[in-house]
């Protein structure tokens, strides 16, 4: 249950930094106001699960440039190079399956470079 309450955390924060509003939890999944009210969305809309879908994270994780490396049972999400360098690191077994830890550093990475503004 941790790991769904650390996905959900991790998928709102993301989306509160994209710009999305009126944020709910419904049943496991958010739904919110997307950016700039998103016309077709009739102002609500299921925020993506950058989390738990690489078809989610995975262009995101692009167009910020974010980095990841498998090293000792850890996977670091990262962006940036040397002293502008931000890491967040997963630990495989945060859910006992190395593509959900990876999923995750890379969302906690873009969480953290659009935190820092960069």
């Amino acid at each position: 249950m941790q790991n769904q309450e650390n996905k959900i955390a991790a998928n709102k924060r993301l989306a509160e930094l994209l710009g999305w509003t009126n944020i709910a939890e419904l049943g496991g999944a958010l739904v919110g106001t997307p950016p700039a009210g998103a016309a077709e969305s009739r102002g609500q809309a299921l925020v993506p699960d950058w989390a738990g879908d690489w078809a989610a994270i995975g262009p995101l994780a692009a167009e910020h440039q974010v980095d990841v490396l498998h090293n000792w049972g850890s996977v670091h999400g990262r962006w940036g190079a040397g002293a502008n360098c931000a890491v967040r690191v997963v630990i495989d077994h945060w859910s006992d399956d190395r593509d959900a830890a990876t999923r995750m550093a890379l969302t906690l990475a873009v969480v953290a470079k659009l935190e820092a503004g960069r």
